[in-house]
C-alpha cells in the first residue's frame, strides 16, 4: 500500500493521507517511472524513462517513445502493459493496461519542448 499521489501532490482524505493499493497502486508507480527521469535519483540510476530523449517530429518518434516507455516499465512486467502510445504536441501520451484497467499517462516534454 502507497500514499495516493494527484499532480505532484499527496492527497488528503479527512485529515490523513490517502492510500492506494492494488491496480491504482501499480498505475500511480507506473506513471512515476514514467514521468521521471531516468538517472534523476543517485541512489536508483535506472529508475525512471528515458521519454525526454525521444526526437519529437522525427518519423520514428512513436516507435522510439514506445520502446523507452517498454524500458521504463519492465521492471513492472507481466502486471503493467503499455498498449499504445502516442507523440503529441502537449507530450507523450502513453496508455496503460493493468489487470483489464487502461489509462492514460501524459509525460510533458522538457521546457524546451523536447530534445531533438
Amino acid at each position: 500500500m502507497e500514499t495516493a499521489i494527484k499532480n505532484g501532490d499527496y492527497v488528503q482524505a479527512g485529515g490523513t493521507l490517502q492510500q492506494v493499493s492494488g491496480t491504482a497502486e501499480r498505475l500511480q508507480e507506473a506513471a512515476m517511472r514514467l514521468c521521471t527521469r531516468r538517472g534523476a535519483f543517485v541512489y536508483a540510476p535506472a529508475f525512471g524513462s528515458r521519454l525526454a530523449q525521444v526526437r519529437v517530429g522525427a518519423a520514428d518518434a512513436n516507435l522510439q517513445a514506445l520502446q523507452f516507455a517498454q524500458e521504463a516499465l519492465a521492471p513492472m512486467l507481466p502486471q503493467v502493459r503499455v498498449t499504445a502510445v502516442r507523440v503529441r504536441t502537449s507530450g507523450i501520451c502513453v496508455e496503460l493496461q493493468v489487470q483489464g484497467t487502461q489509462q492514460e499517462v501524459l509525460v510533458p516534454y522538457a521546457e524546451s519542448g523536447g530534445e531533438s
